[in-house]
């Protein structure tokens, strides 16, 4: 091999290059940045455009419509879907993942600028943007708590000014504050005054306007000098607004401001509000009693894309230790990313641990103290190289990476192993310790080159998995093809030259083993050698017997497996209870629905519950207003204690959090009503890629009534689907709204128009901002309005006049009439059509999920659905049916590559076919695994694991016939050649075998050493989400190599006699055919 002999002949600089290795990669490890799971860049844009008072349906015909109109013909795009809500559309549009963001955003300005004519000439420019996950998953979270509007009024302050520091930090992507209210200087005008005056609204906001400004009037030049001039107008103190002159009286008085209206300080109407519970006790676990609230503001950081999350919580957690908080004042920390990203990276890296002192203990009992050692080698090179490619590639280092390095740590010692056996049997003969370095690696170099190829190949389909998932689990596939391709570069380059300067054969040593350390090999050796004499005398008998196991062990699991699911379910670490009130409700009784709940979950004194549900940490709830003034959800997010404080399964947390809403207590008695008037969900949020709820289901129509009875058929429908928890759908109520209708010609006739009888009422209801007061931080809107007793009674919003510049007055109710209408909350389109969807989670004791999806297809299989109304199952079924077909084409294509590669390497067809029946007998294993662990078929983790296991198989068989066909062409017959090849090859067989087996061995018990506190874990969040993958792996893995020591060697010795039979017949010596071919 050409570059093991450069790397022989210039040892010097592979040591170097083994020290550079060794610092840079341990350097690069440390400053990698971390995260819990991979950073997926959604290929997202969004378009927002407010159309201020529009109905819903005003803004689909109005803004929505003609901007879909453009948007749909924009290059690159996958699926567009919309919201018209009142004042608001919002368009989303997902690009295929090939498009370049920067393309996608300039393509959708280009066409949202083609619209805007098409678009009301009241409508606020659109804002296209694109939609970053960072946002929606902050990585901290801090609450400041008070108990009046008052500490609520400086707590803000506060907040806001920790914001402004905040975001001056390298990494921070956003930091919003949430909760509170804002002080505003508030003119609250009398309508009688006015009318007594003859003053109207308008002319009070125009002066207030026209008043409050500085003036630059120009420069003078006097001798010597150039003077400005200006004239200053704004307001220093509320006394210049109270005193400002509104108007003249008939007896030419001035009319003041402090005449017509009262002026004082006060805070924005409130459009949220925030409560926070705190259950930690001073050990870290649950108190278990009840605890009244604080209300509270929120301050949620969100970090750029790379940035290293653990740094940037630290840089945050320094700057909001400079503020001193008063006595009054306490602070929260509700939810930290940096504290999951540590737990996964060091359960990860015990896991690592773990499965390499598993693994070394294997190499030196198998192969020896001093051939252990030059193997061990292999896996340090070989992780620090891949860090270092890694860290060059951009990436971070999380769960995906961490577990890939889990999973290649036993497979990138195999051709260590291989090499470093075949070195240590030459020298151990006599040679040399070079010539027997470069001997023993030129023999087993292709046979090692082909069988990391076959990894490689079988992972590389993975690669070039597209979609949002498939950037997700593309981090699996990339890292074990640059570990593999490290072992390999370690192998040929590293191992032997270390091999030429430290190997040492022990006295007694010969081809089989010294004495100490591979006398046992060499006797099971011997077993072996007597198996596989009687499995040849009866190779019919044993492709049958392996044949007949594969179809039982399929028949069983059909029988008793535990079904299919899609992603693994994971305990939570936190749930999200969303309570949706009636449309139309408002913010106060909204709180009430939420204060309902939380006494439930709870335990509030007066509650039917006895005391909170177990492993609270900490409660936050919000209550707020979304787009105009409709009333968003309630969201209780409940924080769970650490996994070693909790009491019991999170998993029946959440069933309880659920039974106590329904008024279910532990038993399943009814002691409470039912949550009526309010619809709820309690969400696990999701872990790993976005796919959407387990079942999931959209109607498509232009008839809402028709959309509408559809949907609350799917609903029932899927109420009588076992498994499935609680069913919700977005086929909101009409919600009640007053219109105001504008007779146009009747105040054109008066000199008015739309706009301005629109912007009268605005002020009049809600108020209108007329101008600021203060700068910089202690900046306060100006908002000019009615009392309180007229925005809240309609008859009296009647009385007031509107002011038509013409000098006089006009009564609202001569060109405007109000009306009590019905209209939908929101209006959503996918792809242009309209959408109603029903969806839903499943219940946490259900395994497969995709049982449960199957199970409610069915049902719907045999629905009717009216003309004209048309559906499709969208969420985790439709990310379920890309997966399947992707991964079921990845596995075609990584069996394709894998035989072309032995193809290549045998120079043979039938080969190959011997290979792979070892792959395909793998599943025997494979489902074996599943059935014994209880574990459900993951069309994601089993899945990859089946493909990455199509890879692993076929190197023992290429190690073992390789050497087959060296002895045969070392003139033995094909049956010593079989026997005698399987048993040199049953050790390095063997421990390629066990050190895979062993790497992934406590990710499939769940069990790991924890280094740092010399304990031990089990059942961390990251085994249960690779535990399948790893069931499927070791097993199959075990019982392939079964095959390939029995089932391999049998078919080979059929093909050798059949080809003897044929070569008999057309005169032709196989064995010179053999050596002509090679």
């Amino acid at each position: 091999m050409i570059i093991t002999r450069f790397s022989l002949k210039h040892f010097m600089a592979v040591l170097v290059l083994c020290l550079g290795i060794i610092l840079i990669g341990t350097s690069t490890y440390i400053n990698l940045p971390r995260e819990d799971f991979p950073e997926v860049t959604i290929p997202n844009v969004m378009v927002t455009t407010v159309l201020d008072g529009a109905n819903p349906e005003d803004v689909e015909t109005s803004v929505t419509i003609p901007l879909e109109t453009e948007l749909s013909s924009v290059e690159g795009l996958k699926e567009m879907r919309s919201t018209s809500s009142e004042s608001l559309s919002v368009v989303m549009m997902e690009f295929d993942a090939e498009v370049e963001m920067e393309d996608a955003l300039r393509r959708v300005k280009d066409a949202v600028d083609a619209a805007k004519g098409d678009l009301p000439q009241e409508a606020e420019e659109s804002i296209v943007e694109e939609l970053s996950l960072a946002e929606l998953f902050p990585i901290l979270i801090y609450n400041l708590t008070g108990d009046d509007d008052l500490a609520l009024s400086e707590l803000k302050d506060l907040a806001e000014r920790i914001q402004d520091e905040l975001e001056t930090l390298p990494g921070v992507l956003d930091v919003k504050v949430h909760g509170g209210r804002e002080r505003e200087i508030l003119i609250e005008v009398d309508p009688e005054r006015l009318h007594y005056y003859n003053l109207t609204l308008a002319q009070v906001k125009g002066i207030l306007r026209g008043t409050n400004k500085n003036v630059s009037v120009g420069a003078s030049d006097l001798p010597g000098n150039r003077l400005v001039m200006r004239a200053p107008g704004e307001f220093k103190s509320v006394a210049d607004i109270f005193n400002l002159v509104v108007g003249v009286g008939g007896d030419g008085a001035p009319i003041f401001m402090k005449d017509v209206a009262l002026v004082r300080y006060s805070f924005e109407d409130e459009g949220s509000r925030a409560r926070l519970y705190n259950f930690e006790a001073e050990d870290g676990s649950s108190l278990g009693r009840y605890v009244e609230p604080n209300r509270a503001i929120s301050i949620m950081i969100s970090k750029k894309t790379g940035a290293n999350v653990l740094d940037l919580v630290e840089r945050c957690n320094k700057v909001v230790d400079t503020f001193e908080l008063p006595d009054s004042v306490d602070m929260v920390i509700v939810q930290d990313l940096s504290k999951e990203v540590r737990d996964t990276v060091a359960d990860l890296e015990n896991g690592i641990g773990t499965s390499l002192l598993l693994v070394l203990a294997v190499i030196f009992v198998g192969l020896g103290v001093r051939n252990a050692v030059l193997v061990a080698m292999a896996i340090p090179f070989s992780m620090l190289i891949s860090i270092i490619v890694i860290n060059l590639m951009g990436y971070t280092l999380n769960n995906m990476i961490l577990y890939s390095l889990i999973l290649a740590l036993g497979m990138l010692v195999d051709n260590a192993i291989v090499i470093i056996e075949n070195i240590y049997r030459h020298h151990a003969m006599g040679m040399p310790r070079a010539k027997a370095a470069l001997q023993g690696t030129s023999e087993v170099a292709w046979a090692v080159i082909a069988s990391t190829a076959t990894t490689v190949a079988a992972f590389a389909p993975v690669a070039f998995w597209p979609g949002v998932i498939g950037e997700f689990m593309s981090y699996l596939p990339i890292t074990v093809i640059i570990v593999l391709t490290s072992s390999l570069f370690v192998g040929l380059v590293i191992n032997p030259t270390l091999a030429s300067l430290f190997m040492k054969v022990k006295k007694g040593a010969g081809e089989f083993s010294d004495p100490e350390t591979e006398k046992p090999t060499y006797h099971l050796a011997r077993i072996y050698g007597v198996f596989l004499d009687v499995v040849l005398k009866r190779p019919v008998w044993t492709l049958v017997t392996a044949f007949l196991m594969l179809i039982a062990v399929i028949v069983t699991q059909g029988l008793y497996g535990k079904g299919v699911e899609f992603f693994p379910a994971l305990e939570p670490d936190r749930l999200v209870v969303s309570i949706t009130p009636p449309d139309g409700t408002s913010l106060a009784a909204n709180d009430h629905f939420a204060k309902l709940a939380e006494e439930r979950i709870l335990g509030a004194p007066d509650s039917p519950f006895s005391g909170p549900v177990k492993n609270l940490k900490h409660v936050g709830v919000t209550i707020g207003l979304t787009s105009g003034q409709q009333t968003g959800p309630a969201s209780l997010r409940i924080e769970f204690v650490g996994r070693d404080k909790r009491t019991e399964s999170s998993n029946l947390t959440m069933t309880e959090v659920r039974n106590r809403i329904e008024g279910l207590d532990a038993s399943g008695k009814r002691v409470a009503n039912p949550l009526f008037g309010a619809e709820y969900e309690v969400i696990q949020p999701e872990e790993g890629p976005p796919t959407g709820k387990p079942v999931a289901i959209e109607i498509f129509g232009e008839d809402y009534g028709e959309m509408t009875a559809v949907v609350r058929d799917m609903k029932e429908l899927m109420e009588e689907t076992s498994g499935v928890v609680k069913p919700f759908d977005d086929a909101a109520t009409a919600q009640p709204t007053i219109e105001w209708d504008v007779d146009k010609a009747r105040a054109a006739m008066v000199g008015l128009d739309q706009a301005t009888v629109s912007s009268t009422l605005q002020m009049v209801v809600g108020g209108l901002k007329s101008g600021t007061f203060g700068h910089g931080d202690d900046e306060q809107d100006i908002i000019v309005r009615l009392p309180e007793e007229y925005r809240l009674d309609t008859r009296k919003i009647k009385s007031v006049s509107i002011s038509n510049g013409m000098g006089g007055s006009v009564p609202i109710t001569s060109v405007a009439t109000a009306n009590l209408v019905p209209g939908p909350v929101q209006i959503k389109h996918v792809d242009r059509k309209r959408v109603l969807k029903v969806q839903s989670d499943v219940e946490p004791w259900v395994v497969a999920d995709a049982d449960v999806r199957r199970s409610f297809q069915a049902k719907v299989a045999e629905y009717t659905f009216p003309p004209g109304v048309t559906h499709r199952f969208s969420g985790a079924a439709e990310e379920e049916e890309k997966a399947t077909e992707f991964l079921s084409n990845a596995f075609m294509i990584a069996i394709f590559a894998i035989c072309l590669v032995l193809v290549v390497q045998f120079n043979s067809i039938a080969v190959p076919t011997i290979v792979m029946c070892s792959v395909i007998l793998s599943f025997i294993g494979v489902f074996l695994g599943l059935l014994i662990f209880q574990k459900p078929f993951g069309i994601i983790m089993s899945g990859i694991g089946v493909i990455s296991l199509a890879g692993v198989v076929v190197n023992n068989g290429i190690v073992l016939l390789d050497a087959i066909r060296q002895f045969q062409r070392k003139g033995l017959s094909v049956r010593e050649a079989v026997v005698t090849a399987s048993m040199i090859r049953l050790r390095p067989v063997l421990l390629t075998a066990i050190t895979t087996v062993l790497g992934l061995l406590p990710m499939a018990l769940k069990f790991s050493l924890d280094f740092a506190n010399m304990t031990y874990q089990y059942d961390s969040q990251s085994s249960q989400y690779w535990q399948s993958m790893a069931v499927v792996v070791i097993f199959g893995l075990v019982v392939s190599t079964a095959l390939t020591l029995g089932v391999v060697p049998t078919l080979y010795y059929l093909y050798e006699r059949l080809r003897a039979k044929v070569a008999s017949r057309y005169m032709v010596e196989p064995t010179k055919e053999l050596d002509a071919l090679e």
